[in-house]
């Protein structure tokens, strides 16, 4: 290393100093960088999720009618392909579909999954859910022609 003759010493220490503050902080500023990028594949699969799940209930409330109330089975096929999608950090990804009311006129779609960022220190539950009224379109024709 070169050194001024003018204040070789202290120029020695200034080098040395910027070594030790830019170790100090290196590893702040990786926990920062990568928690914000965890965040970013959390909401990612949040949204993917909650969009698969509305997507899932609209699929089988439009299936319940087309093929004789098969509601509930139409929204788990499409829960199940849509949830195939492979996640980052993602772990025991389940699906539950269900009966909104005791009537049986709204479908609700779950899907659950445990986020780890890392197997011991951070794990996330993360849950979304999606709902769908069963569409029954000649009984709402008939009900909107009578005034009801």
């Amino acid at each position: 290393m070169k050194c001024r003759k003018t204040g070789g010493l202290t120029e020695r220490l200034r080098a040395g100093s910027l070594t030790v503050e830019a170790a100090c902080i290196m590893p702040v500023v990786l926990l920062v960088v990568f928690s914000s990028l965890y965040l970013c594949f959390y909401v990612h699969n949040r949204a993917f999720l909650t969009s698969a799940a509305c997507e899932s209930a609209v699929c089988g409330s439009i299936a319940g009618v087309k093929e004789a109330g098969k509601a509930y089975e139409a929204a788990r096929e499409r829960s199940i392909l849509l949830g195939n999608t492979g996640f980052f950090g993602a772990e025991d990804l389940h699906t539950y579909t269900l009966a909104g009311t005791e009537s049986g006129d709204e479908i609700f779609v779950v899907y659950e999954l445990d986020s780890a960022f890392d197997r011991f220190v951070l794990r996330r539950h993360l849950a979304a859910s999606g709902s769908a009224e069963i569409i029954r379109p000649a009984s709402d024709i008939r009900n909107a022609r009578r005034g009801n």
